[in-house]
């Protein structure tokens, strides 16, 4: 099974990872470290570290971080030569709920490039202007019943 640790500026991972548990109930393999006020950013690598050596059975480590270029971020990043040698993972920035949903879901009959390029592809579809939406479907539903 793909672990899965999400690591954010303060509490956001873990209350999105309950949202998520909220949905598609408790999860095993899944981690959530917070950077805060405060804390180091070499203290949070390690963390990272650790973690995906935890999560790691063989199958990778999908992490998710808040925003890019923030220090979750770099603190992920610190820890990519551990991909060249014992625990395999990869990384998406700018993390949202429907992101870790999907990865919950499917984690366990994906391969994790294959996860990674799933979730990518669902975060980004998750991301919708409500107006747009509702008069797209609006005009469908006039030309329905117009008959067209």
């Amino acid at each position: 099974m793909i672990g899965v640790l999400i690591v954010t500026h303060g509490d956001f991972g873990k209350e999105l990872l309950k949202s998520a548990e909220l949905i598609v109930g408790k999860q095993s393999h899944v981690m959530t470290l917070g950077l805060f006020h405060g804390d180091s950013v070499e203290s949070l690598r390690e963390n990272i570290s650790k973690a995906i050596d935890e999560l790691d059975e063989g199958d990778g480590v999908l992490v998710f971080v808040d925003l890019y270029g923030g220090s979750p971020f770099n603190a992920t990043a610190m820890n990519m030569e551990k991909t060249i040698t014992n625990s395999r993972f990869e990384c998406i920035t700018g993390v949202n709920l429907p992101m870790v949903l999907e990865a919950l879901s499917v984690r366990t009959s994906y391969t994790l490039d294959k996860l990674k390029n799933h979730c990518l592809e669902i975060g980004r579809k998750g991301i919708k202007d409500l107006y747009q939406e509702l008069s797209q479907m609006e005009e469908k539903i006039k030309k329905a019943v117009d008959g067209r």
